[in-house]
């Protein structure tokens, strides 16, 4: 089953992912911090999961799976990887999770499986499994890409979302498997591959310096974009399960280099800690991820730190003072979004003052602000329409999601399933020209 685009342009895709080989960690990491990275292992029951500096994961494991391994069976999972090699892992190292999930599947009028017999469905699975080497392949990527009738894409590793909740205790662990991830990215993929595959390094703000030095390395290594946490930033070394505004200015330098630089930020969904607000709510605090309820997972997951990150960068005077940064949020939808700006523009109206602004005052409405300084990709399904209405067309691009199971099979199927009540010109604008603006600066 062919991957093909009739569109007129090609389009820029805001939100895809390339899958990171699970050795990259320990590949790259500092070798005297070897102990410390990330690495995928067999578990005495069979299972393949990931260890972080020796623990199991503290995001997707269920209770049931949060156990403690002795070091005998720690030595056996891990192995003797002082001479391991560079290089990259097979489809067989990488696992078979890339096997059994196909682009769309998990989709409800977008199914690209919906309507389709039983041999039909059959024929889309196993041409979506032969592709799927090219998931975390560079050549072949960009060959799927033009099949796809794209030309940029925001690529996101998946390591990037959750890799600072798994360390929030470990700021040496952090740093170092963030320096391995970013130093695997540039050697083997690229942060900028032809213009058109845009891989953005990972830095924490967990520790000001250290993360000054990261920002230094890639910006020297020619990054043009970098990604941080959505939510707010990490409560540093004294309070590794706190918070602090991404704007504080504590991150002053951080920022004034990034600013100067002219580089764009890009903010992906992932792991927080926001569920340690549950306790005031009868819910348990220390739950993860795969064990949240519903509650858990509609307060504490995805709508949430978006707001709160972009309502604190705007009323935090972030942009007043760092003009030239501008921001990109992929895979957080945009439902939220309306509602968040009307909210800061009431705030605006009412005189409250806006924090670390020297006249506590912002010099324009919030919502000018953020049409000026974000773009942000709705989901897949989700009313275009509706959020344009609101907030304007300029902010709205592209994001397809894929190659996951949310995400989308045929990128340009998009246009008449969701944009088919816009003009061409506007359609375009979403689905490039907007995008185009973000990467470029033009």
């Amino acid at each position: 089953m062919a991957v093909t685009s009739d569109l007129p342009y090609e389009i820029n895709d805001a939100d895809n992912h390339f899958n990171e080989p699970p050795d990259c960690f320990e590949r790259y990491i500092d070798p005297s911090k070897k102990d410390l990275a990330i690495r995928a292992v067999t578990a005495p029951d069979g299972k393949r999961m990931q260890l972080f500096a020796g623990k199991p994961s503290k995001f997707l494991s269920s209770k049931d799976d949060q156990v403690t391994f002795s070091e005998t069976e720690l030595v056996a999972m891990l192995g003797d990887t002082k001479d391991a090699r560079r290089g990259s892992s097979s489809m067989q190292e990488r696992g078979e999770k890339d096997l059994r999930v196909v682009p769309g599947m998990l989709l409800n009028r977008l199914n690209p499986l919906k309507d389709l017999s039983d041999a039909e469905r059959a024929a889309f699975v196993a041409d979506f499994r032969e592709k799927s080497e090219a998931f975390g392949n560079r050549d072949l990527r960009l060959t799927l890409m033009t099949e796809q009738g794209i030309d940029k894409s925001i690529m996101y590793p998946a390591a990037a979302h959750d890799i600072e909740y798994e360390f929030a205790d470990n700021i040496e662990a952090l740093y170092a498997n963030i320096r391995a991830f970013n130093r695997w990215m540039h050697e083997e993929v690229g942060f900028v591959v032809e213009n058109r595959m845009w891989l953005p390094p990972y830095i924490a703000l967990a520790d000001p310096d250290l993360a000054v030095k990261e920002l230094e390395t890639v910006l020297e290594l020619g990054a043009p974009m970098i990604q941080t946490k959505s939510g707010h930033a990490h409560g540093g070394r004294d309070n590794p399960y706190g918070g602090r505004s991404p704007a504080d200015p504590i991150y002053d330098r951080f920022w004034s280099i990034a600013n100067e630089a002219g580089i764009r930020l890009a903010v992906h969904l992932g792991g927080t800690d926001y569920q340690k607000y549950g306790a005031d709510w009868s819910e348990n605090p220390h739950a993860v991820f795969g064990d949240f309820d519903a509650f858990q997972w509609m307060t504490y997951w995805g709508d949430r730190p978006a707001m709160e990150l972009t309502s604190a960068l705007i009323l935090h005077n972030f942009f007043g003072r760092f003009p030239n940064m501008h921001v990109v949020l992929s895979e957080q939808g945009t439902v939220w979004l309306p509602y968040t700006l009307r909210k800061m523009d009431h705030a605006f109206m009412m005189g409250r003052k806006a924090k670390w602004s020297e006249t506590g005052r912002l010099d324009r409405r919030p919502s000018q602000i953020f049409r000026e300084h974000f773009v942000v990709a709705p989901f897949p399904e989700e009313n275009v329409e509706r959020v344009v209405a609101e907030i304007g067309i300029e902010p709205i691009v592209f994001g397809s999601d894929f190659p996951h199971g949310e995400g989308l099979a045929f990128p340009s199927k998009y246009v008449d399933a969701q944009l088919s009540s816009f003009s061409d010109e506007q359609q375009r604008l979403i689905m490039r020209d907007n995008l185009e603006k973000f990467l470029t600066g033009s």
